[in-house]
């Protein structure tokens, strides 16, 4: 998804939802600190949003903009509308949003998770689709590691699932370190 799609989104969301803030937790979080997502990282469809004031308009969003819409169909991206209580996020995270907002969202802010909450959130979920994006985070610093490990211990996981977590990181930053090293050497 481009900036001009995101933008796009937002417009049309904040109409929809008669809102103008809304949280965006998934990788267009970016979007916060990096209007150009550098190239090199996954290509996403989908903008993660979810009306901050007025929620019950989420069923009407995904129907207007989600991935079985017409608009989807035209446009080839689309809104999914992610309940941030869905997600794993540190202790804190509201406080450390940062805004979207540009002279094409119409008014509209996306409220976007801080990077390293990002990360912290997307080491969380496990996923496999999510490393990709972690090792460029780590590659464009827009993580930085000793933030992370300093989150893990508020997010809302068991304790043994948080020693997990900074195991899988620390394995992430060794591996960014080694192919650092090696793209050095050549």
């Amino acid at each position: 998804m481009t900036k001009a799609e995101l933008e796009d989104l937002l417009r049309r969301a904040g109409k929809i939802a008669k809102d103008r803030d809304f949280f965006l937790i998934g990788s267009q979080a970016l979007r916060g600190i990096s209007p150009a997502i550098p190239r090199d990282f996954p290509i996403t469809m989908e903008a993660d949003l979810y009306p901050r004031r007025h929620p019950q308009a989420w069923g009407l969003l995904r129907m207007e903009l989600g991935n079985t819409s017409k608009f989807f169909k035209r446009h080839s991206y689309y809104l999914d509308c992610t309940d941030p209580g869905l997600a794993t996020l540190p202790d804190g995270w509201i406080g450390r949003l940062i805004p979207f907002r540009t002279p094409r969202t119409g008014g509209v802010t996306a409220w976007c998770l801080e990077p390293n909450d990002l990360f912290a959130s997307k080491l969380a979920a496990g996923r496999d689709k999510d490393q990709k994006f972690l090792r460029a985070m780590l590659r464009h610093k827009f993580a930085k590691p000793d933030i992370v490990r300093r989150r893990i211990p508020g997010l809302p996981v068991s304790k043994p699932h948080r020693l997990e977590l900074v195991e899988a990181l620390d394995t992430l930053v060794a591996e960014f370190r080694a192919n650092t090293k090696i793209a050095r050497n050549k």
